[in-house]
């Protein structure tokens, strides 16, 4: 179930995974961790909030 209040560093995270995969190096969750500071569950907390503003950006 995806959290409908996400917390600020999980919102940007799932920004920064909208965006068009050229500009990342990859989306793995080590990198997430590395790069804004989340823990294993935030990233995936963002990777599924990514997923549903995909959804909803392009409905």
């Amino acid at each position: 179930m995806t959290d409908l209040n996400p917390d600020v560093a999980v919102q940007t995270v799932a920004e920064y995974l909208v965006t068009p995969v050229g500009q990342r190096i990859r989306a793995t969750v080590p990198e997430m961790r590395e790069r804004f500071g989340l823990t294993t569950i935030q990233v995936i907390e963002a990777i599924r909030l990514a997923n549903a503003l995909r959804l909803e950006r392009a409905g």
